[in-house]
């Protein structure tokens, strides 16, 4: 039985162009970690504003971490305004 790809169409047994599991898994971690720094870096915003500097703190710290993770997962750089 061929599975499907998610395209509807039947994925090839024989594709060549099917990238490894590997490389998926990493830059799914990369994107994820990506994702985590922009929240977590929404979140710091908010909580400067509302005046609690030791959680903006925090969510900062949370922030670079998921930012060095993107980057050793091979994820893009993050371009961020602030």
């Amino acid at each position: 039985m061929v599975r499907g790809n998610g395209s509807g169409f039947p994925a090839s047994r024989d594709s060549v162009d099917e990238e490894p599991a590997e490389r998926r898994s990493s830059e799914d971690a990369a994107a994820l970690a990506s994702y985590i720094a922009d929240m977590a870096a929404e979140l710091s915003h908010l909580a400067g504003g509302a005046q609690m500097p030791m959680l903006a703190y925090f969510l900062n710290l949370a922030r670079v971490e998921a930012e060095l993770n993107a980057r050793e997962s091979g994820g893009a750089p993050i371009a961020r305004d602030n």
